[in-house]
This record gives structure tokens, C-alpha cells and sequence, in this order.
């Protein structure tokens, strides 16, 4: 199969190729649609209908209710890793649901942004920065696709190792179901959470991705930019108006850059704050499970639903601190122009705009966490402190020791 006929913008375009920046998002927005919260096309109305409440139903709606009804009626029929597998799975079956809300509620933002990237696209005309946009746009949907690769294996993984010992992933609570009495209610029960788990991995992916398709664009138009500003000034053929209208036209591209930034915003902000509230918790279990519970089947399984984990927050927090270095590049670049021997209006117009790039972008989560790496090692140390506090209690061996006595 030739990869590149299929997946076009997995591989760098030539630099003689326009520039389509919103081709960074081509297969996450292909995939949000398929998640059932976009506006149903006129001649597919009723099948996407169907499909978007079959999936939300299983994995948005149902999904954390089964979980926690599974273990009200269920509670005393799980083994300790049993029970560990399930929770650490449902602190983010129900994060996830918040957050496919909340991307369904602002999903119109995301078609916003790619419109204001278009409008960066057309300032660009060098074939070098032609090149440069295009290797982001290929790095942003390979590690999209990367992103679904470790999510699903998980998924898998977990459904495969659970079939093997003979028993559902997760013992969720499915009304007329029960696993027990026979082998066709095991299979069937074992369909429908593999089903509704890789929906909510599918789902996961997408909101856990695009912060990253997004930015990643975002830095290549801001080397980009950086360049644009060095060279102010230097041409000697220009007028005192020519050069003072290209820095005007420079000062027009940064209010654009931070019209993007304010668009994604809401949706970043409200995202990334539901991942920072559980992710401490959901490692924290995981770790108690691989060390002291997990058989290999398991441990494996545990093992990728912890790089998945890892995944919603480590790459888009690494990208904020580089986001942050990238406007303080932006300022050094324009006091590096050829600015001393302008006139009065340039160099004052020029001192203001030098003011407002020297204050970093930034992304907040809901007002309360700044989005950094400083900040994802915070809450991710947090999962040392349950594991710790289990340790100390001695949790593990109390459940362990029911066990066998059951």
C-alpha cells in the first residue's frame, strides 16, 4: 500500500508546494467528526444521527455510570487488581467525558482557528518558509497518529488479556447481562466494553491531541515570524514609509498570532484542567497495580494505559514552555533589526511593539494552573503520594489478604 497516496500530509511537501497549515489538523478534525459532535451533513443525516448516538451513548454517557454501578452491585466480586484495573480506568472514563463536552460545546473554535491560519498562510511566500511550515504539518498528524496508536493498544491489550482469563475488561453494569451464567453473556458484555472503551480511546485522542496539531503549526509560523522581524530594515532600497509600513504589517501578524491563541484558549483551558485534576489519582492506582497486583498480561496493559496517560498532558505542557521561549525569541529578533538610524515615529512605534512581545503566551487552566512542564510534574508526583500512602496503610495487603480468605 503506498502511504503517501493514502496519508498525503503524513510526509513533508516540497518546498514549491503552497502552504496549507490547516492540513496539521486533517485527519483530527476527520476524526472529531467521526465522534458524532458536528453538525450532521445533509445526506448522511440519519446514519450519522444513529452513529453519533450509538458512540456518545456507549462512551460519553454510559461508559462512567457503568463503571460506578458495576461497582455497587458488583464490589465484593473483584480481585484487588481486578478492582485497580477498573478504577484507574474510570477516573478517566469520566474525564474524558467531561472533556468530549466540552469539546462538543466549542467545537466551532477549532474551524475558527484553521481560518486564522489561513490568513498567517498567506503572508508566507519563501520557498524556505514554504519547507518550514510543511514539516510541521507532517510532525503534527504523525504524532496524531501516534496518539491513536499507544490509545488503542491499550484498549486491546486490556480486552485481550481479560478474554484470556476468562472474564470482561472492566465488569461494568449492563442491564440483562451477566457474565457469569454463560459463555455468549461473557462475549457479549466483553463486545460492548471493548466497543465503548476504544470509542472513548478514539474520543481521547481527539481531545487529547489537538492542543499539540495546533501549537506545533503555531511555532513554525512563529520561527517564521522571527525571521520577518530580523530583517526589518535591512533592505536599503526601501523608503522610510516602506519600512515603517512593513513594521506595521509586522504588528498586524502578531495581533493574528494571539487572535489564534485566543480562539483555542477556552477550549485548552477547560481540557487540559479536567486532565490535571485526575492524572495523579489514575497513575497513582496504576503504579499500585503493576507493583503489587498485575500479572504480565496485566502489567502490560497497565503499562500502556500509563504512557496514555502520560500522553494527554506531558506533550501540549513540553510545547507551553517552547511556546514561551518562542516570544521571547520573537523580541530579541526585533531589537535585532536595523532600528537606531530610523525616525522618531519608527523607533517609538517600534518600542511599544517591543513591549507587547515581551509577554509570553501563556495558557491557563480554568484560571488555576498555568499550563507548563513545572505544573505536569506537580500533579504527576501526586501519583507517588497515593502510591506512598497505600504503602504506609498497607491497603495491598488488607485487600490481598480478603482475598484469600475469600
Amino acid at each position: 500500500m503506498d502511504l503517501r497516496r493514502w496519508f498525503p500530509t503524513l510526509y513533508t511537501q516540497s518546498k514549491d508546494t503552497p502552504v496549507r497549515s490547516r492540513d496539521a489538523t486533517l485527519y483530527l478534525l476527520r476524526c472529531v467528526f467521526l465522534m458524532g459532535v458536528r453538525k450532521p451533513p445533509a445526506k448522511f443525516f440519519v446514519a450519522y444521527v444513529l452513529w453519533s448516538f450509538a458512540l456518545n451513548f456507549c462512551s460519553t454517557f454510559y461508559q462512567p455510570i457503568g463503571f460506578l454501578t458495576g461497582y455497587i452491585s458488583h464490589l465484593s466480586e473483584f480481585s484487588p487488581g481486578e478492582f485497580l484495573t477498573s478504577l484507574q480506568v474510570a477516573f478517566n472514563a469520566w474525564s474524558c467525558s467531561t472533556k468530549v463536552l466540552i469539546v462538543w460545546a466549542l467545537v466551532k473554535r477549532f474551524d475558527e482557528a484553521n481560518n486564522i491560519l489561513d490568513e498567517m498562510d498567506r503572508r508566507i511566500t519563501d520557498p524556505g518558509e514554504r519547507l518550514q511550515v510543511h514539516r510541521a504539518v507532517s510532525l503534527s498528524n504523525r504524532i496524531f497518529f501516534f496518539f491513536m496508536a499507544v490509545y488503542m493498544v491499550y484498549a486491546t491489550n486490556t480486552f485481550l488479556s481479560a478474554i484470556f482469563i476468562g472474564r470482561p475488561p472492566y465488569q461494568n453494569y449492563y442491564p440483562f447481562l451477566d457474565w457469569r451464567s454463560s459463555t455468549l453473556h461473557l462475549a457479549l458484555q466483553a463486545g460492548l466494553e471493548y466497543f465503548a472503551m476504544a470509542g472513548a480511546c478514539f474520543q481521547d485522542v481527539c481531545v487529547d491531541c489537538y492542543p499539540v496539531n495546533f501549537i506545533l503549526v503555531l511555532r513554525a509560523h512563529m520561527s517564521i515570524f522571527a525571521e520577518r522581524l530580523r530583517r526589518l530594515g535591512t533592505y536599503p532600497s526601501e523608503s522610510q514609509e516602506q519600512r515603517y509600513e512593513r513594521l506595521v504589517e509586522c504588528i498586524q501578524d502578531h495581533k493574528v498570532i494571539l487572535r489564534f491563541v485566543d480562539c483555542l484558549r477556552p477550549v485548552i483551558s477547560g481540557t487540559i484542567f479536567v486532565q490535571f485534576l485526575v492524572v495523579g489519582l489514575v497513575l497513582g492506582f496504576t503504579l499500585i497495580n503493576i507493583v503489587l497486583f498485575a500479572n504480565l498480561g496485566s502489567a502490560i496493559a497497565a503499562l500502556s494505559f500509563m504512557a496514555a496517560v502520560l500522553l494527554e498532558t506531558t506533550p501540549f505542557c513540553i510545547l507551553c514552555n517552547y511556546l514561551t521561549e518562542d516570544c521571547y525569541k520573537l523580541a530579541d529578533a526585533l531589537f535585532q533589526s536595523n532600528w537606531i538610524d530610523e525616525e522618531k515615529r519608527y523607533q517609538k512605534t517600534l518600542m511599544y511593539f517591543l513591549q507587547k512581545l515581551q509577554q509570553p503566551i501563556t495558557f491557563m487552566a480554568m484560571n488555576v494552573f498555568p499550563i507548563s512542564v513545572g505544573t505536569n510534574i506537580s500533579v504527576t508526583k501526586f501519583s507517588f503520594s497515593v502510591f506512598t500512602l497505600v504503602k504506609q496503610m498497607n491497603i495491598a495487603e488488607k485487600l490481598a489478604k480478603s482475598e484469600m480468605e475469600e
